[in-house]
């Protein structure tokens, strides 16, 4: 009995290790990417010793393909619990917009550390094996979108409705210290007024109608 709880006691702490692990090296290579990060320094945020990251990633490179795959597989699984019951375009692109805001914020590490990806080398990203869980992730927005997309003028994909969504969340999330000053001077709207703003513009242009003379 007691070597069997023993070796429970083992596999938490090793569990509860390796959680701690991906945990500080998601924040680390955020900051500073995949070179400005050592496994030294992971494990000392992490509380654990070299050798012990080692027992779990046998490189630098394998724990951080993990920790992106981990940023990745977030995503999917917060996809996964997202209720879309709107069935117009205007409801269905308005929850999209704010779960994918809330998301973004819930998750600010694994959200920088897939950013640096994405604006990487096109070539580094294309044979990164996370290019393939991004992939399908963004698929799966556009698939939501495809379910109204009858609601959309002739010409206009919904991968492309879904990458404008996409990039306006992400490029406001990295804006977020800018954003705020700009609306503190009235230069901007505060949320949520902006996304609503934001949603407008994308649903009816930004031309003013116009009688034909």
């Amino acid at each position: 009995m007691v070597p069997t709880l023993l070796a429970s006691a083992y596999e938490i702490s090793e569990k509860s290790a390796l959680t701690r692990i991906l945990l500080e090296a998601e924040a680390l290579f955020a900051q500073r990417g995949f070179d400005g990060v050592s496994i030294n320094e992971v494990a000392l945020a992490a509380g654990v010793c070299k050798a012990n990251v080692f027992h779990h990633f046998a490189t630098k490179q394998e724990l951080y393909e993990r920790v992106l795959s981990q940023s990745c597989e977030a995503f999917a699984r917060s996809l996964d619990a997202l209720e879309l019951k709107e069935q117009g375009l205007a409801a269905r692109l308005r929850r999209l917009m704010d779960w994918h805001n809330a998301f973004l914020y819930q998750r600010p590490h694994g959200t920088r550390l897939i950013l640096r990806e994405l604006t990487g080398s096109p070539t580094v990203l294309e044979s990164s094996p996370v290019f393939p869980l991004i992939q399908h992730n963004f698929d799966r927005v556009v698939a939501l979108l495809s379910e109204v997309s009858d609601e959309m003028r002739p010409g206009i994909s919904p991968a492309v409705v879904a990458k404008v969504v996409l990039s306006l969340n992400l490029f406001g999330f990295q804006t977020e210290r800018l954003n705020e000053k700009l609306a503190v001077s009235g230069a901007l709207a505060m949320r949520p007024e902006l996304q609503r703003q934001l949603l407008d513009l994308l649903l009816h242009g930004m031309q003013a109608q116009q009688l034909p003379p």
